[in-house]
């Protein structure tokens, strides 16, 4: 019986190859790891995986390997696999601990100053204090680091210390402080954040002291507050744009010295400010939005684990497209689909060279990627088909149109449990529309006016814009 989907080789399977081969060290140290079963174990996992032979993952058949004059016993391999699991979760531990120096060294501190090793006082210190000014990324642990560097600075020096020595408080006090500011405000704006798409109110204690302290003290020199207040400011007051340039110089000026993950939060709190003004009708914000997309390619922001997300891409693309920015789109296109999903790559480029084609008028270039494909994803299927739509009429191939418009309501009528009610009706409308506009009859105007006024109240259809342009085209 193959075991191939149990936790522990899933986990193993998400290690890329340099992962695994530190794994196997760990896996083969003594101070780590005693049992020549766990290492057996592994071996045969990471064969199997490097192998790509799931086959080779037989419970008994594994079991034999390791305990060739035993019989199979199922809980004894559970167990067997349960000790491997925590021996891997270890390593990890471990791995995320040696990332962060001032972590590492704030633990030393506590260890020389828990046992009194009198020797090592100073020059663990020093390291310390090195480190941290070496530090590039500064993210708010930064300074809880530092606050712990500094609080184990007086633990190990206590016994050194007359009782007149002034002791380093305030600044134990401050990187306290700095800390606490800075995660309170991040984790409001996460909040804030959430609230745009999900009904959910949170309470946080301090909340209004923290505010107006920040309205009387200048944190501008320290920039995990004063971006993350920014931040504040600018969902507190979406309509007052002086919030987003001040966080947009705020993030050309100091975003390096976030952690990645951070730096592409505060970005996207940028993008979104922008977003939603653009849908608000201001239509100065899409250069901006072209502008932030352009910094954040160039400075690989956005990617997640060396992804771009296939919605993240397809954004920029239409961007680059409502811009009429064609020839940067396309190399975009082209340039940075390696960085998609593998497994998602084909979709994600058929759809959007699809697009750009069809901002560029290139309709039979649009029919030739579209006509024979079909998505696994139904956001890409539901554009794909609405790009589809456009295209007939464009070409003015109505009997095609016709035929494709009953196809597409078939689809939208087989997907009915699949889809948000709201969005099947505001495609079913664009096919009742568009059915509409490929029978009317250019010379009588009263109806082409009647038309366009049923568009206009009807209100809720996908692609409502290109409709109402082709409408108003036949007016006279």
């Amino acid at each position: 019986m193959s075991f191939s989907n149990i936790k522990l080789v899933k986990v193993l399977q998400s290690f890329n190859t340099t992962e695994l081969n530190r794994l196997e060290k760990f896996v083969r140290s003594p101070y780590f790891n005693v049992s020549d079963s766990i290492l057996g174990l592994f071996d045969i996992i990471y064969t199997a995986i490097r192998e790509e032979k799931p086959t080779l993952l037989d419970k008994e058949r594994v079991f034999e390997q390791l305990y060739p004059d035993k019989k199979y016993s199922d809980s004894r391999f559970r167990k067997l696999c349960s000790d491997l699991l925590k021996l891997t979760e270890e390593f990890l531990a471990i791995e995320e601990f040696k990332e962060n120096p001032l972590h590492e060294a704030s633990y030393l501190m506590q260890a020389i100053s828990n046992r009194r090793i009198g020797p090592l006082y100073n020059s663990v210190l020093k390291s310390a204090r090195r480190l941290s000014d070496r530090q590039q990324e500064i993210a708010p642990s930064y300074y809880y680091y530092q606050y712990e560097i500094e609080k184990n600075y007086v633990n190990m020096m206590e016994s050194e210390f007359k009782r007149e020595h002034r002791l380093n408080l305030e600044q134990i006090g401050q990187n306290l402080d700095y800390f606490f500011i800075a995660e309170k405000l991040r984790y409001l704006n996460t909040g804030l954040s959430q609230k745009r798409f999900v009904k959910q109110d949170y309470e946080f204690l301090f909340i209004d002291e923290i505010l107006g302290h920040l309205e009387d003290h200048d944190y501008e020199n320290i920039p995990q507050i004063s971006i993350n207040h920014t931040i504040y400011k600018v969902y507190e007051s979406p309509e007052e744009d002086e919030h987003y340039f001040t966080l947009k110089s705020l993030i050309f000026k100091h975003l390096h010295h976030f952690p990645k993950m951070q730096a592409r939060g505060i970005f996207l709190d940028a993008i979104n400010f922008c977003v939603r003004r653009l849908n608000q009708g201001h239509q100065n914000f899409l250069k901006e939005l072209f502008f932030l997309y352009k910094y954040a390619i160039e400075n690989d922001i956005l990617l997640v684990n060396n992804e771009f997300s296939p919605w993240t891409f397809k954004n920029i693309v239409i961007v680059g497209l409502r811009l009429k920015e064609f020839e940067w789109t396309e190399k975009f296109i082209h340039n940075y689909s390696h960085y998609l999903n593998k497994k998602q790559r084909e979709n994600a480029v058929t759809f959007n060279l699809a697009r750009l084609y069809l901002y560029m008028g290139d309709y039979n270039q649009v029919l030739e990627l579209l006509r024979a494909v079909e998505f696994d994803d139904i956001s890409y299927n539901l554009g794909a088909k609405a790009m589809l739509l456009v295209t007939y009429y464009e070409l003015d191939e109505i009997d095609a149109l016709l035929s494709f418009l009953s196809s597409f309501r078939v689809f939208l009528n087989r997907k009915k449990n699949k889809l948000p009610e709201q969005r099947r009706k505001n495609y079913i409308n664009l096919i009742k529309y568009t059915q509409k506009l490929a029978r009317l009859n250019p010379t009588d105007q009263e109806s082409v006016r009647a038309l366009k006024k049923e568009i206009s109240e009807a209100g809720n259809i996908a692609d409502i814009k290109w409709l109402t342009e082709k409408v108003e085209e036949l007016e006279k």
